[in-house]
């Protein structure tokens, strides 16, 4: 339950909230019927009893919302699309303002995999999970205009910043489009929260590098900066 959860994240700042809808979701994709045990409305309440409730778009039980926009598929190869992010692109592209992506952003679709799923009663379930990232780069003194964020305090209003977002596509067996699980470049509050913590860290403290060469996979990576506590924990065991 926990290893197929992990399909069902956004792939870019993934919170607890995240998580725990993400267990809720796939558990009931898999195992529709729950009122023998009921355990997945205990697994709810211990997590929000913990403090962690479930995440933003998701229905009252704590699931993701299923998808039901009508969305162009004439335009898309089913085949094609079961494992070509070139194909997914399109799709999503072709799509964009009914999945809500920003056309402004870079947009690059990281993985195409299909998941066959084993229900405890012989259930198989079959889908195809894709995943994109959004990149926005903006400079300082544009983040409240476009986004309304405020920027972190004393930093260069020229200084170019990039906001991620992303999200997983989940499609059924037929090609149909379930879930978008999005993290979404316009959500103001959970922007900011990374905004801020980066201000803490002294994530801006250090000038930006100087850009990669057009093409570099690294151009699209974060700014180099002070590392994180928790990223100094791993990388001293990994050394040690």
């Amino acid at each position: 339950m926990a290893i197929r959860a992990l399909d069902y994240c956004p792939p870019t700042d993934l919170t607890f909230s995240d998580y725990l809808s993400a267990l809720l979701t796939i558990d009931r994709e898999v195992v529709p019927d729950d009122e023998k045990y009921g355990y997945r409305k205990s697994l709810l309440k211990n997590f929000n009893d913990y403090g962690i409730e479930r995440a933003g778009e998701t229905d009252v039980d704590g699931t993701w919302k299923r998808c039901d926009e009508e969305l162009i598929y004439s335009r898309s190869h089913y085949d094609s699309m079961l494992h070509e992010p070139q194909e997914v692109f399109r799709f999503i592209w072709e799509n964009r303002k009914m999945l809500k992506i920003d056309a402004d952003s870079y947009i690059e679709v990281q993985s195409v995999r299909p998941a066959v799923r084993v229900g405890p009663d012989g259930f198989v379930l079959h889908e195809t999970v894709a995943e994109y990232i959004q990149i926005l780069t903006l400079q300082a003194n544009e983040l409240k205009k476009k986004l309304g964020l405020v920027p972190p305090k004393g930093i260069d209003p020229r200084r170019r910043i990039r906001i991620f977002g992303g999200g997983a596509l989940v499609f059924d067996e037929y090609g149909q489009l379930k879930y978008q699980i999005a993290n979404r470049l316009e959500n103001t509050k959970r922007q900011q929260t990374r905004l801020d913590y980066l201000g803490e860290k002294g994530f801006f403290d250090e000038p930006l590098p100087p850009s990669p060469p057009p093409g570099s996979q690294s151009q699209f990576g974060p700014p180099s900066g002070p590392q994180s506590d928790f990223a100094q924990l791993h990388r001293s065991r990994l050394i040690g």
